[in-house]
């Protein structure tokens, strides 16, 4: 029994550290509010987006996140869209260009104006 628990356990941690160091990508969006438009109707609309994507999008596992500055300019925050992997990013773009995407990505217009954004890959440091 001591045999088998000592097996589960190595092939279970080999299984975490292989998620841990595996890449993830995060879409990072530098935006303003528009006029007259509060931080929650964007974390509202940022919801469905990522319900929708995570149910139309191959195994999921999708993340988002909004950032605020809490010190320096205090005018700009962040999407920070994040990705178990390159394909899953691949496969989101593409979903977004699709009539049912580009309909939820119309929900943004009204609520922010987003300047730049950059695909990053992100590797943990061991």
């Amino acid at each position: 029994m001591k045999k088998l628990m000592t097996a589960v356990l190595a092939v279970f941690t080999m299984g975490v550290s292989g998620i841990a160091s595996a890449d993830n990508f995060a879409n990072v969006y530098t935006c303003k509010l528009q006029d007259d438009v509060e931080m929650e109707a964007v974390q509202a609309a940022n919801s469905k987006w990522l319900k929708f994507v995570n149910a139309r999008v191959e195994g999921g596992g999708i993340t988002s996140s909004v950032g605020t500055a809490v010190v320096g300019n205090q005018e700009v925050f962040l999407f920070v869209d994040s990705y178990p992997s390159l394909s899953s990013w691949a496969a989101t773009a593409e979903l977004l260009d699709s009539d049912a995407g580009e309909e939820l990505d119309g929900l943004f217009d009204d609520l922010t104006e987003c300047s730049e954004n950059r695909l990053w890959k992100l590797e943990g440091t061991k």
